[in-house]
C-alpha cells in the first residue's frame, strides 16, 4: 500500500510542474507579453521595453505641459484677459491647476513603476494626449462664443478616456475585448463622475431672489440675459416662456426699486427682432419706463454678454455691481464667468417652471458646459 502510494505521489509531480508552469505563462501573457521572460520565481519586463515606455511617457508628459500652456493661454485670451499660467483667484483657476498635477501625476507615477500598464497602452494614452493638443490648439483660433460645443464634448470624452486608460488594471490590454471593455467602463465611470459634480455644484449654487436683500446689495443694474424669441403664426415676434420669465423678473426687481436700471441683452436672426428690442418692447408693455432700459443687440452667447458686462458697463460706465437674471440651472456658469473676468454679481433666478424630464436635461447640458468653461474658457 505504501508502495502504490509513493508511486502515485512520484506521477503526479510532473503534473503539478506543468501546471505552474502555465499558470506562469499565463500571468506573463496579462502583463507584458511578447516581452515577458519567464524565470523561476517571477515574470520581468525586458529592459529595452521598461526604456521604450519611459520615452514615450517622457512624451507625455511634455504633451500635457504644453496643453497646459496653450490651453490656459486660450482661457484668458479668449475673453479679453492677459494670460497668467498660475492663478488661484477662481474656481476656474483652481481647477485647471488640480488637473494639470493629477495629469502629471499619472504619468509619473507610471514612469516610476512601468510595470502598472503595458507599452501599448501608454501609446493608447500619448495618443489621446494628441488629440487633446490638437484641439486645444484649435481653441485659441475661435473668436469669443465661437468655438464648437462638439470640440468641447469630444475635450472632454478624450480627457476621461485618456485616465480610464491609466486606471485599467494592468493585465487589461486591448488584445482582449475584456481589456477593452474595462477602458470603456472606466471612461464612462470618470466623465460622469465629473458631470455628477458639475450637476451637483450647479444645482446649490447660492442666488437671492429676496428683495430685502437684492436693494441691501445696491447693485447699479440687473442684467437680463437672452433667450430664444418666438417668430410667425398671427402672434408675430414674442418671448419664448424662458426668456418671459427672465422679463417678468427683470420688472419685479425695477417696480420694486431692487435696481436702478435694467440692462437686456441678446441678438438676433437677420431680417428679425434681437432679444433685446423683444425684452425691451415686453417690459414697456409692463409700465417699465425706457430710460432706465439699456439694449444690447449684438451678443449670440453667455460669454459674450458676460465680456459685455465688463468692458462696456463695469470699465467704461464705472457701475460696479450687478444682478443677473436668469434660470436657476444656468446661474451657476454665468456667476462663474463673472467671477473669472473679475465682475461683481449675484444671480436671481426667474421663475420659469419645466417638466421633470426637460429639466433633467437642460441641468446635464449646463453641467456639461460648466466643466467646459473650467477648462477651456469657452
Amino acid at each position: 500500500m505504501h508502495g502504490a502510494g509513493e508511486a502515485h505521489h512520484i506521477s503526479s509531480e510532473p503534473q503539478i510542474m506543468r501546471a505552474n508552469r502555465r499558470n506562469k505563462l499565463l500571468s506573463c501573457r496579462y502583463s507584458v507579453s511578447p516581452y515577458c521572460i519567464v524565470s523561476k520565481q517571477v515574470s520581468v519586463i525586458a529592459p529595452s521595453v521598461v526604456r521604450t515606455k519611459r520615452i514615450v511617457l517622457g512624451i507625455a508628459a511634455i504633451l500635457e505641459c504644453l496643453i497646459y500652456y496653450y490651453l490656459t493661454e486660450a482661457r484668458f485670451s479668449g475673453q479679453g484677459l492677459e494670460p497668467e499660467l498660475v492663478r488661484f483667484t477662481t474656481l476656474s483657476d483652481r481647477v485647471s491647476l488640480v488637473l494639470f498635477a493629477f495629469y502629471l501625476f499619472l504619468i509619473i507615477r507610471t514612469f516610476i513603476t512601468p510595470s502598472r500598464i503595458s507599452l501599448r497602452r501608454i501609446v493608447m494614452c500619448t495618443v489621446a494626449l494628441a488629440i487633446i493638443f490638437w484641439i486645444t490648439l484649435g481653441a485659441d483660433n475661435f473668436e469669443v462664443g465661437e468655438f464648437p460645443r462638439t470640440a468641447s464634448f469630444t475635450y472632454l470624452l478624450t480627457r476621461a478616456f485618456y485616465v480610464g486608460l491609466f486606471f485599467a488594471r494592468k493585465e487589461y490590454d486591448f488584445h482582449r475585448f475584456s481589456g477593452f471593455r474595462r477602458v470603456v467602463f472606466n471612461t464612462i465611470i470618470v466623465f460622469g463622475m465629473a458631470i455628477l459634480v458639475a450637476f451637483f455644484f450647479s444645482f446649490t449654487y447660492p442666488f437671492s431672489n429676496e428683495m430685502q436683500e437684492l436693494r441691501q446689495y445696491d447693485a447699479d443694474a440687473a442684467v437680463i440675459l437672452g433667450a430664444a424669441v418666438w417668430h410667425g403664426s398671427e402672434l408675430g415676434e414674442r418671448p419664448s416662456p424662458t426668456l418671459a420669465e427672465r422679463i417678468t423678473s427683470g420688472a419685479e426687481l425695477i417696480k420694486k426699486e431692487a435696481v436702478p436700471k435694467l440692462v437686456v441683452t441678446g441678438s438676433n436672426a437677420p431680417n428679425e427682432r434681437s432679444e433685446a428690442e423683444v425684452a425691451k418692447r415686453e417690459l414697456v408693455a409692463m409700465g417699465i419706463d425706457p430710460s432706465v432700459i439699456v439694449t444690447e443687440s449684438s451678443s449670440r452667447s453667455t460669454i459674450e454678454q458676460v465680456i459685455y458686462i465688463r468692458n462696456e458697463l463695469m470699465n467704461r460706465q464705472q457701475w460696479k455691481r450687478f444682478v443677473i437674471v436668469s434660470d436657476q440651472y444656468h446661474l451657476a456658469r454665468v456667476l462663474e464667468m463673472c467671477k473669472f473676468n473679475g465682475i461683481d454679481a449675484i444671480g436671481m433666478a426667474s421663475g420659469i417652471k419645466q417638466e421633470f424630464y426637460d429639466l433633467l436635461y437642460y441641468r446635464l447640458r449646463e453641467s456639461i458646459a460648466l466643466i467646459a468653461y473650467w477648462i477651456l474658457g469657452k
